[in-house]
């Protein structure tokens, strides 16, 4: 049932009053929006908490500390103006100290430096003050919430202690109080937050994405607390210094000097077309001014011979510990790899069925904290999954005309009958990755792969092994 427009607008007002018990101060006035959109994150999953310690957590992940940054300090014009009580003040100084503690982490040191989207500082805050929240005894915590506005105008010159005076403050000073007492349980919550997620998330995302669609919260918060998550990242991070480098292959076919491709809007003087030269002096400086003049041109980009890189990583229970390590870091590490080529990269997990397409581009992708989090609980049917797969790369070649590089990531068990990958060799390119076989591989259909590495037991007893058994498959040139 949809909230009253009054009531919302009660809410946002009561929620505006809470900043005046902020302890944080930043000079960027768009702090308080951000504020907002954290808030909502944390509503959709159920923890509706004071608008100020939101703010305040959440812009020391984000704005560094010094000059032009932010600060952590009481703001006595405010507190003067609301007045709280007596027993209010030794809780105002306790969060005080929890807020400079919080401040001097190191973890909280790096995030802040590295520009992170509201979702994941949303899901951050979730991670930290989650538990606290549902430790918390107030029953009126979970009444009257509602999602706060993003527009700015609705937050600049607000006058936080007129609104604070406005409803009951009682609840602020309850959960003040409750939140001195787990100071020790925020703080180690901070301290455990992986900083290497944070960072493989930041690598799979350029600059200026803000366009970029949001992340599902819930794979989010689980690939945050997931040890098996945090393992994928750690392997992943390993690799991915080595293909950063990677330079985007050109799509462009050029033609003899005497053979044109298109008529294009830019171009050299010798490549006019004549009929530019007809027209009037004054038309003609005109069009040369607003580019509207037409070059032949000798290069054509060839869209039908760009490749679809299809990455399959079995992710049956046969997968899981270091071969599912193994898969998923070397997955991540390969489509970013072929991303920054220039190829479309197509990702799904598959055991006794094909689970959701992921499409990762070069400018990011939203579906990495589901690409680390996923987790089946089904059984296996290869034949299945395959015969499925025929026909998508079928209906792919047929209706696109693309070229497939099609990769499987799989283990000594993956029995696939043969005739199914007779019949994939006619569609696509196969390259097989057999990750730590329980005994010596003896796959039938494997010498109708293209290309194949097979990681033995022993290429993972040690980290430096492992590493560069990923980084030969990474850095092998023929990839279709």
């Amino acid at each position: 049932m949809p909230i009253p427009a009054d009531q919302r607008q009660s809410y946002l007002a009561r929620q505006l009053g809470t900043l005046a018990l902020s302890h944080v101060q930043v000079p960027n006035p768009m702090a308080a929006v951000r504020a907002a959109s954290w808030h909502n994150v944390l509503l959709g999953m159920g923890v509706r908490l004071p608008l100020f310690v939101i703010y305040d957590l959440g812009v020391l992940f984000t704005a560094p500390r010094g000059a032009g940054g932010a600060s952590v300090g009481a703001r006595q014009d405010i507190l003067r103006r609301i007045g709280p009580p007596p027993e209010a003040r030794p809780l105002l100084a306790e969060y005080q100290r929890l807020l400079e503690t919080v401040a001097a982490s190191e973890v909280v040191e790096k995030a802040s430096g590295w520009r992170l989207r509201d979702d994941i500082v949303g899901v951050i805050l979730l991670r930290i003050l989650g538990d606290v929240y549902q430790r918390w005894a107030f029953a009126g915590k979970d009444v009257g919430g509602a999602a706060l506005p993003l527009d700015p105008e609705l937050y600049a010159g607000t006058d936080p202690a007129a609104s604070f005076r406005d409803f009951n403050a009682a609840p602020m000073w309850q959960f003040l109080a409750h939140l001195a007492a787990h100071a020790w349980h925020v703080i180690s919550c901070v301290e455990q937050i992986d900083l290497d997620t944070l960072r493989l998330l930041g690598l799979f995302r350029r600059d200026g994405d803000a366009d970029m669609p949001g992340m599902d919260i819930p794979d989010l918060f689980t690939a945050l607390r997931s040890p098996e998550a945090n393992d994928v990242v750690n392997f992943s991070l390993e690799l991915l210094p080595s293909v950063l480098e990677t330079k985007r292959a050109s799509g462009a076919q050029t033609f003899s000097m005497d053979g044109y491709a298109s008529i294009e809007r830019r171009g050299n003087l010798d490549s006019l077309v004549l009929s530019e030269f007809a027209h009037e002096d004054e038309l003609f400086e005109r069009k040369v001014v607003d580019q509207e003049l037409y070059y032949y041109g000798h290069e054509k980009e060839r869209e039908e011979e760009r490749r679809l890189m299809y990455i399959l990583v079995d992710a049956s229970a046969s997968m899981r510990g270091q071969r599912q390590v193994f898969a998923r870091g070397l997955a991540l590490a390969l489509a970013k790899k072929l991303t920054l080529a220039g190829d479309e990269v197509w990702l799904r997990f598959f055991d006794s069925r094909l689970y959701d397409l992921v499409k990762l581009s070069r400018s990011g992708s939203a579906s990495i904290p589901y690409l680390l989090s996923f987790r089946s609980e089904r059984g296996r049917n290869y034949g299945k999954v395959f015969r499925q797969l025929v026909l998508d790369v079928t209906r792919l070649k047929r209706e696109a005309k693309r070229r497939v590089v099609l990769y499987v990531l799989t283990h000594g068990q993956c029995h696939i009958p043969v005739e199914l990958v007779a019949a994939l060799k006619q569609l696509a390119y196969l390259y097989g990755v057999i990750i730590l076989p329980s005994a010596e591989v003896a796959l039938d259909y494997l010498p109708l792969f293209d290309r194949h590495h097979i990681v033995s037991a022993a290429a993972l007893e040690s980290r430096v092994e492992r590493k560069d058994k990923a980084l030969h498959i990474l850095q092998e040139r023929r990839h279709g």
